[in-house]
């Protein structure tokens, strides 16, 4: 498994530091291009893989959607099957919070996740395998 390597702790003190570099992390993943987002919401981000090889092109995270759940402004949303998304809110790791194409699920990061910041790690790299697979 991919793991992000940083030496920052997971108090909430320390999380702004800990995504500072976020947004760079994700696109040094194999495959991962930023895509223009098209919308009257200001500071959104989507992220997609594109993958010619594998013949495979689908958007799988965004950042900057407010949604009121997080207590650090990434504003992170990931794109995963609905069955994943059904297993992350019972991890308590987020919620889903709009149905997607293809029996998919827009799920957010929950307030709870942003207590350990490797718990955000895994469901961000668990959204980019699903967006693999």
């Amino acid at each position: 498994m991919l793991r992000r390597r940083h030496g920052h702790g997971t108090t909430a003190a320390s999380h702004t530091g800990a995504f500072a570099d976020f947004h760079d992390w994700v696109l040094s993943l194999p495959w991962v291009l930023e895509r223009p987002y098209i919308s009257d919401a200001p500071g959104v981000r989507s992220f997609a893989v594109e993958c010619d090889p594998l013949g495979i092109r689908r958007l799988w995270l965004l950042t900057g959607v407010d949604y009121g759940g997080d207590p650090y402004g990434l504003g992170l949303a990931v794109i995963v099957p609905d069955t994943c998304g059904a297993v992350i809110e019972t991890a308590h790791w987020g919620h889903r919070i709009a149905p997607m194409p293809g029996e998919h699920a827009l799920v957010t990061v929950g307030r709870e996740s942003f207590a350990h910041l490797s718990d955000v790690e895994a469901l961000v790299l668990t959204a980019y395998c699903h967006a693999l697979s």
